[in-house]
């Protein structure tokens, strides 16, 4: 069983861990490693020596955790690619738990039984609960809601709901996916980079509902950030292969009894320690 396993127990098709921490603590997000993609699946060298950087930035920095959000490798069904992520990964201290989501890349684009089946296979899950220091985070399978696998996102969607309702004694309610719901605006038309508005609006309310104060997200590969009233979106650059004018980076949250705090460095221009 990979280490990324350890951490994670499965209830139906998620998972839930609850841990136990008084200080404010920090974690980091990073998205979209895609290995193989700067080569187009013939190597995934460029990736590798990028993630080993980010390993050792990870293993200095000892974050509470850290949260892949999606597209882990570039092909889904490729087990090299596959196989050489799951390597990096545990190669970070076995006392930093690691959460991985599926993005569309990790799964395909209309999101079928079998590339679900396969994800689960590899990782174990693909969405998951926790609490940390009276805060609560959730990572969703967003590209089930993308590509409307209707019976699916209902069993998920009843599941986020229970989990937010159980969690309003929290100081936050932190959400990650793959997909953001929207970029720019929360009545942006639908496309491949949000998810289709049908389904936002019923998301968005459920942020509204139980007060969900940040979303963490990626799949676009550049940074952008906007929000629907208190509810704030964040999506972070790709790790390795960036599509806009951001370098090549991770982002670091800060959590705080009162605030969350973030912010996006460059691989090379990461501090050394984290002040809280």
């Amino acid at each position: 069983m990979s280490r990324l396993l350890v951490y994670l127990v499965t209830v139906i098709f998620c998972v839930t861990k609850t841990f136990a921490q008084s200080e404010p603590f920090y974690f980091i997000q990073l998205s979209d490693p895609q290995f193989g993609m700067l080569e187009k699946n013939k190597s995934f060298s460029q990736e590798t020596k990028i993630m080993e950087k980010v390993v050792a930035v990870i293993n200095n920095l000892n974050p509470a955790f850290v949260v892949i959000t999606g597209d882990m490798v570039n092909d889904g069904e490729d087990q090299n690619q596959i196989n050489e992520f799951k390597r990096i990964c545990t190669l970070i201290k076995k006392n930093i738990p690691v959460y991985v989501l599926p993005g569309n890349h990790d799964l395909n684009q209309q999101s079928t039984d079998e590339s679900i089946s396969c994800y689960m296979d590899e990782y174990g899950y693909d969405c998951f609960c926790f609490h940390l220091n009276n805060s609560c985070f959730i990572g969703l399978n967003t590209p089930i809601i993308f590509a409307n696998r209707e019976e699916k996102e209902k069993k998920q969607l009843v599941w986020l709901e229970k989990n937010l309702e159980n969690s309003q004694k929290c100081n936050h309610r932190i959400l990650f996916g793959h997909y953001p719901f929207f970029v720019k605006e929360p009545n942006e038309t639908n496309r491949y980079e949000n998810i289709p508005i049908k389904k936002r609006k019923i998301y968005l309310d459920l942020m509204d509902k139980y007060r969900v104060s940040n979303m963490f997200a990626g799949h676009l590969h550049y940074n952008a950030m906007s929000s629907y009233g208190n509810f704030n979106i964040t999506i972070t650059n790709s790790i390795c292969t960036p599509l806009g004018e951001d370098r090549i980076g991770i982002r670091i949250v800060k959590v705080y009894p009162d605030k969350i705090v973030h912010d996006y460095y460059d691989l090379d221009q990461i501090p050394s320690n984290i002040t809280l």
